[in-house]
């Protein structure tokens, strides 16, 4: 199992755009920051609209001046972290800054990779001046590519107040594979870090998905039988003892 006295999360990235949605974030990281002493680095990226080309060719027309861009971004930042994490500053935690120009996403899940990050938190959308997009389609790049753990809120427009900021109920959804015990130990040590009630759920695929003269009812109970015996064999193995929901069906209808 997780050491539980181990932070699962030291270093915390949370790329911001200005807008409502990154505003509504802040409560979820300085919460993960002060539950495991982690360092927090705010990012702002500078994503720069293609150049326009001349109908004749010819040098390309741009309407920006890349380094003013970029100093109007770390002032911008600054201004956000004093007014969002003055009094986390001001403890025992550690908040940096940081900007470049170039693609939102790719420049996430690179500077997340080169300063070895363990958690990226970060709003499903936002829209910010000079096109520093933090949208749905970023988001999905960066669960896709990056390395380390995710956290993403889904549509959060307004900030929680501090009681929901917390984590207090983790639902881990595994498969019956052996990489299966590897996330469930890391859920049990996060769920450890913040007292949190930690449940199990896994998915069979369900009678609709096929044409029943395939899939009948008792097939389904028997694959339910099998992923239950599964998952406790690997809780066994763990010395864990969640709660286990099996469900039949598509996989975002059971989670």
């Amino acid at each position: 199992m997780t050491d539980s006295s181990t932070p699962v999360f030291q270093k915390i990235l949370f790329p911001v755009d200005l807008s409502p949605a990154s505003v509504a974030a802040v409560p979820f990281v300085k919460e993960m920051a002060h539950a495991h002493g982690a360092t927090i680095t705010l990012m702002q990226v500078v994503q720069l609209p293609a150049p326009w080309y001349p109908p004749d060719g010819g040098v390309p027309i741009t309407a920006y001046d890349v380094n003013e861009l970029l100093e109007l971004a770390a002032s911008q930042l600054a201004d956000f972290k004093g007014q969002h994490f003055a009094d986390i500053s001001s403890a025992a935690l550690q908040v940096d800054q940081y900007c470049e120009e170039g693609d939102a996403a790719l420049s996430i899940v690179d500077h997340a990779r080169r300063s070895h990050t363990d958690l990226i938190m970060m709003p499903t959308h936002g829209l910010g001046p000079f096109r520093r997009l933090l949208l749905g389609s970023v988001t999905a790049k960066v669960l896709h590519d990056a390395e380390c753990a995710v956290w993403t809120g889904a549509h959060v427009e307004e900030s929680p107040g501090k009681e929901h900021a917390s984590v207090r109920s983790i639902l881990c959804a595994v498969d019956t594979n052996a990489a299966s015990a590897g996330l469930i130990a890391q859920a049990a040590g996060l769920a450890a870090k913040h007292s949190a009630v930690l449940r199990l759920v896994h998915s069979v695929p369900g009678m609709e998905t096929r044409p029943q003269k395939y899939f009948d009812a008792e097939f389904e109970r028997g694959l339910m039988a099998s992923a239950r015996d599964s998952i406790a064999a690997m809780q066994r193995d763990l010395k864990s003892n969640f709660e286990v929901c099996v469900a039949a069906g598509t996989i975002s209808k059971v989670i």
